[in-house]
């Protein structure tokens, strides 16, 4: 019995669903409610047509969960097209409007005829929980940079000294900040008022930051234009980075609780330069490490992985890729910057590669990929990462 191939238009609150047969005639199109109750009717009337289904969607965010999770109640296979491959597998038939009913059978006529679209898996409660968390911490992460940035700039214009004196990054000029703006209040604020301040934020350097402060500020004694409106902007601004700051800890906590109940997270985290957060983001951009068969696919997706670029008689010529998940390199590239640095290991490895010609982000890279070979092993062995022993020397 031939297959039935259905492609889902994702949408906030309507999604269209259209359906082709073996031979690519489309035999049902609708626009349906992202409710519950519409997407069973749709399913039921597909089921009427008697017939094996395949569902593939677009969008695999919370826009789908609740059609991915009806879909897998009823243990239909379902695949994901990106929206690059939509877009370029859209030149391929006639046309070339763009509606969402258009879009559907594109994805429909695609799973028909690409037998290597990736199938989606249930995620469990474990990783659907760290895939919000992860998500929910780099938006409070963008926004504290933003804000920064911005503070940064309105600051310069109250006292450039002020701004130059101290690390913006830090807990304590941002206590400061909060409190008092301009050169004039922090001179009377005083080295023991800021310090007293500071200390009571459990602040170390409290007495080195509150000298800091008052002797930048003593390096200017007139006032800018608009300082007065730029010094309340800059005190709500530090209030804010504060308020974020405690959200990005908090959020760092649940995601240390829900690691721990992870069977592959100390594993991982054995890793030199795979702390908590990297982990975290690891097995939410790679579904619990089960999308690959094998290390050279994971570093393929990762974009570690040269690709061949011949052409006749020229064999042998490789570039790097791309087209390859961006997210999931940087999490290996930070990791082994950081192994770089503090692992013996990884950093002869890197030597090595410097020492072959490679500049540093080739190193890095190379590093990377040899890394992905040693994880492999340590998840398939199920065993952690042993540091080497240091070497002690014998007297002479």
């Amino acid at each position: 019995m031939a297959k039935l191939w259905i492609g889902v238009d994702i949408g906030k609150t309507h999604h269209h669903v259209a359906a082709v047969d073996g031979d690519g005639r489309l035999v049902y199109s609708r626009r349906v409610a992202n409710d519950e109750t519409s997407l069973l009717t749709v399913m039921a009337e597909v089921s009427t047509y008697g017939r094996p289904v395949c569902w593939a969607v677009d969008v695999t965010t919370g826009l789908s969960a609740l059609l991915l999770t009806l879909l897998w109640r009823r243990q239909v296979q379902v695949r994901y097209v990106s929206g690059t491959v939509a877009f370029h597998m859209a030149a391929a038939f006639a046309g070339e409007n763009k509606t969402d009913a258009r879009d559907a059978v594109v994805i429909a006529q695609t799973i028909r005829m690409r037998p290597d679209i990736p199938v989606l898996e249930p995620s469990d409660r474990l990783l659907a929980e760290l895939t919000v968390l992860t998500s929910y911490r780099a938006d409070l992460v963008g926004q504290r940079v933003a804000t920064l940035f911005r503070l940064q700039e309105l600051l310069t214009g109250i006292s450039p000294a002020l701004e130059r004196a101290v690390d913006l990054n830090r807990k304590a000029p941002m206590m400061v900040l909060a409190c008092w703006q301009t050169p004039a209040a922090i001179r009377h604020a005083g080295v023991d008022r800021i310090t007293a301040l500071l200390r009571r934020g459990h602040v170390k350097n409290a007495v080195q930051v509150a000298e800091a402060m008052v002797a930048a500020a003593r390096q200017q004694t007139v006032n800018l234009p608009g300082q007065r409106a730029a010094a309340v902007v800059v005190g709500q601004m530090a209030t804010e980075i504060l308020a974020l700051e405690q959200r990005i800890a908090a959020v760092d906590d649940l995601i240390a609780d829900q690691l721990d109940q992870h069977p592959l997270a100390p594993i991982i985290e054995s890793l030199p330069g795979m702390g908590p957060l990297l982990t975290a983001e690891l097995l939410v951009h790679t579904a619990g490490m089960t999308e690959y068969d094998s290390p050279a696919k994971l570093a393929a997706h990762a974009g570690l992985a040269p690709v061949s670029h011949d052409s006749g008689t020229v064999c042998g010529n490789h570039r790097q890729p791309r087209r390859y998940h961006r997210r999931l390199r940087h999490i290996l590239w930070m990791a082994a910057f950081t192994a770089a640095r503090e692992c013996p290991t990884s950093r002869a490895y890197y030597e090595k590669k410097r020492a072959e010609g490679k500049n540093h982000r080739q190193a890095i890279l190379a590093l990377a990929r040899r890394r992905v070979d040693v994880l492999w092993a340590l998840i398939r062995d199920r065993k952690a990462f042993a540091r080497p022993a240091p070497t002690v020397r014998a007297a002479a």
